[in-house]
């Protein structure tokens, strides 16, 4: 069985003379190529090369050992999914019935992406707000209109934060609408327990991972995962070609490749050592007085460090001790780590955390909560 990193690497170690795309001819990166005879193409898979085709055989298998589920890829990161999975869902809608006003049912917590897409498509969104019971919403708005396509559902968030998909997908299934989730911060959790939490073992019928964020991949590396009462090559691709790229990366495929490599090797193996380094390091790093996000339906590898007041502080100091976390806000530092960070990173940075504390004063609020207030310290 070919694989493209094998075919693309003869390839290039043959120095060949290249009048194709793209146009630096491989002296920058060699296994930089184009849809040639031998290399496949995204969307439009060749039955015969079967580069492609098998590579999301894998991926399917990979991420769900037990389920029967369809996997695509996407070198335009989870931005294309999106609007693949809308279009889908309008299609399959307009093929029951013939109208004009077409609605969905969405978090308002959901992605620009999504916003741009149901623009592009002329659907109307039916908002949940973020202090709403999303399955009261389902029902209210169920009963209330006959055109809706589909629930649109983003979990978990940016800050860890996850929606409880199993008894959305249910309330979902009552009224025959389809649940697509927005995973884009969870393709890690299809290696969580037996991919216990990924929404496609909890009910839903499409997933979108962003599989960059938080898998080792390139960046603009996403997959879609569908159940497979879904049309694969007729409905999914045909609806994630009309608009993406003809020119889609083959780094990019390279590395979702080299990716599947090593998680049907260690990815279970990598992911539970992650969740170990993780829960030793929240551990440490409380008993210096350091609190984090936790409880409830949240994502165990998001790494939300409470500080109130000091979230900005607390980000540039770490980045003046050459450790470089997601982002921040006023009250607390989001870090996103991943199975190729090591122990050492980890050791790293409760160090610096530890030299923070050293230089602020700690207080306790009401015996449960801690302020960090910036002492004066300098930048090191």
């Amino acid at each position: 069985m070919g694989k493209l990193n094998d075919i693309i690497g003869e390839y290039a170690a043959k120095n060949p003379v290249r009048f194709h795309i793209p146009g630096h001819k491989g002296k920058i990166y060699p296994a930089d190529v184009t849809e040639l005879f031998f290399t496949d193409n995204l969307y439009n898979p060749d039955f015969a090369t079967n580069l492609i085709l098998v590579l999301e055989d894998r991926i399917a298998k990979c991420f769900f050992k037990s389920r029967d589920v369809h996997s695509l890829i996407s070198c335009s990161g989870a931005t294309l999914c999106i609007q693949g999975s809308i279009l889908a869902l309008k299609n399959l809608k307009q093929a029951e019935n013939d109208c004009k006003d077409l609605y969905i049912i969405c978090g308002r917590e959901s992605h620009i992406s999504f916003v741009n897409a149901i623009s592009l498509l002329n659907i109307t969104a039916l908002w949940v707000e973020p202090n709403e019971d999303f399955t009261e919403k389902i029902s209210y708005f169920a009963q209330n209109n006959q055109h809706i396509i589909g629930v649109f559902v983003t979990s978990p968030d940016y800050f860890g934060d996850m929606k409880d998909i199993e008894l959305i997908s249910k309330e979902c299934k009552k009224y025959s609408l389809n649940l697509v989730v927005d995973n884009s911060h969870g393709s890690h959790l299809a290696f969580y327990k037996d991919s216990t939490l990924h929404p496609i073992n909890l009910g839903a019928d499409i997933s979108i991972d962003s599989i960059h964020k938080t898998l080792p991949a390139l960046t603009g590396a996403a997959l879609l995962h569908a159940d497979k009462k879904f049309d694969k090559e007729n409905l999914l691709r045909k609806s994630i070609s009309m608009f993406s790229s003809t020119s889609p990366s083959y780094l990019i495929l390279q590395s979702i490749e080299t990716m599947i490599d090593f998680l049907e090797q260690r990815g279970l193996d990598e992911h539970e050592r992650l969740i170990n380094d993780i829960d030793l390091f929240r551990q440490k790093s409380e008993s210096l007085g350091f609190i984090f996000k936790s409880g409830g339906f949240f994502d165990p590898y998001r790494i939300v460090l409470n500080c109130e007041n000091s979230g900005k502080n607390l980000y540039y100091y770490l980045a003046g001790k050459n450790i470089f976390c997601e982002f921040f806000t006023e009250d607390s530092v989001i870090i996103i780590p991943g199975i190729s960070n090591c122990h050492d990173d980890f050791i790293k940075l409760f160090d610096a955390l530890k030299n923070f504390a050293e230089h602020n004063k700690i207080i306790s609020v009401n015996s449960n909560k801690n302020i960090f207030y910036p002492n004066g310290f300098q930048f090191q």
